[in-house]
């Protein structure tokens, strides 16, 4: 059973913007050390952040919560494997919110195209 579904898009310059002004202060903020690490050694890091955080919004949608209740930005990573498709890996109050509310599985869809980032989330219960 589908217990919810987020979608978000993140327009690639604005993220170039916020790195620019604010630099570590933001990405140690938003990011996990290994989303930073992996999206530092890609080429056009600043999408690859845009999708990450795309993502991270998607799945508060998804979730229906949004970023309350103690639910923070790093709590949601982005894992991307050698092979298949991208990944969400939960930790503190999202794993937490998951478990408590039955939700079994999450599905990630990410995309970049005409400098958008735009991610899909579905939660399955």
């Amino acid at each position: 059973m589908i217990y919810g579904i987020g979608i978000d898009m993140v327009k690639v310059t604005r993220m170039e913007n916020i790195i620019a002004r604010w630099g570590d202060r933001f990405l140690k903020r938003v990011f996990t050390p290994s989303e930073i690490a992996y999206c530092h050694h890609k080429a056009n890091a600043a999408s690859r952040f845009a999708l990450r955080f795309a993502a991270k919004e998607a799945f508060s949608k998804a979730l229906g919560l949004g970023f309350r209740n103690g639910l923070g930005l790093q709590h949601i990573e982005v894992l991307r494997p050698d092979t298949g498709p991208p990944r969400l890996e939960l930790h503190k109050k999202a794993k937490e919110f998951c478990q408590r509310h039955g939700i079994k599985n999450s599905f990630l869809s990410l995309a970049d195209d005409g400098g958008y980032a735009v991610a899909v989330v579905v939660l399955e219960a």
